[in-house]
């Protein structure tokens, strides 16, 4: 071929058509399922929360079974967290500071055993509004 040949700067035209189209698809794929993994925190969470609620949280304190319950809670958040690419750096602080936040409940319900209908109602609609900003509808 020679240099003057529309064939190299066919294929280049190709390759960057196909990595335009390829590029977007793989941030949809990680988007969509950084979407399922934020649902699931705040599922957790919030399911957190409803078992620790005075009407809900059983009448003996089981130490061992709370740990068990927060640790499980506390790998997801940093299972996700592992998991958001660097280039998302957004997202990775707020899973920081969820867990943050996951963690100053856990220490509130550690201290007293449980929460009170009131503040439970407040502490769920502070993680509702919080994930609401990240989770696309």
């Amino acid at each position: 071929m020679s240099k003057n040949s529309p064939f190299p700067s066919l294929l280049r035209g190709l390759l960057a058509c196909v990595l335009a189209l390829f590029i977007p698809a793989c941030e949809l794929m990680s988007d969509a399922s950084a979407q399922v993994d934020l649902n699931q925190l705040q599922t957790a969470h919030l399911g957190f929360i409803d078992a620790h609620t005075s009407a809900a949280a059983p009448a003996q304190w089981d130490e061992a079974a709370f740990n068990s319950e927060v640790a499980a809670i506390t790998t997801q958040f940093t299972n996700t967290a592992s998991y958001v690419p660097k280039a998302v750096p957004a997202r990775r602080q707020f899973i920081s500071n969820s867990a943050d936040l996951f963690q100053r409940d856990v220490a509130t319900i550690r201290k007293n055993h449980f929460l009170s209908p009131t503040y439970a109602a407040f502490k769920k609609k502070q993680i509702q509004q919080n994930y609401s900003v990240i989770i696309k509808p």
